[in-house]
């Protein structure tokens, strides 16, 4: 992997794009699949959206600060915030068919997370300051 394994960027699912391209060409170098890297792509994008949305109320001027991190066999992605801590790992997954009986829009962010990555960890770091890990093995 080379040296630029973090960056910064304006919280605004305009952004995005930029999220998912330096995801993709990460995955990709340290070895994934087609079938993986699409799995972290959009993990790592619902997780950015869970941020902007609840922790940063589409507050553009907030930043969301990726990194990237690799060991023998495990993809690292660490996403540094600020604002309203939200713990992944706190939520139920929902009653599918009650879901799609309701007609329900969105809210599958964190069930997609939980199923496409090994692991999610969550970090309130002080007052404002949070972390999220997503990891997935190689």
């Amino acid at each position: 992997m080379d040296k630029t394994n973090k960056i910064l960027f304006k919280s605004s699912t305009k952004n995005l794009y930029l999220l998912r391209k330096f995801i993709e060409d990460k995955a990709k170098t340290f070895g994934f699949d087609e079938s993986s890297v699409n799995q972290i792509i959009l993990s790592v994008d619902e997780a950015c959206t869970n941020i902007i949305k609840h922790a940063h109320m589409y507050n553009d001027k907030e930043i969301i600060e990726v990194e990237l991190d690799t060991n023998e066999n495990q993809f690292i992605i660490k996403l540094n915030y600020k604002g309203k801590a939200f713990d992944p790992n706190n939520i139920s997954n929902p009653d599918m068919k009650e879901y799609f009986n309701k007609f329900k829009i969105g809210g599958l962010g964190v069930p997609i997370m939980k199923k496409f990555m090994n692991k999610i960890e969550f970090l309130h770091l002080n007052p404002d300051k949070n972390s999220l890990t997503l990891i997935k093995n190689l």
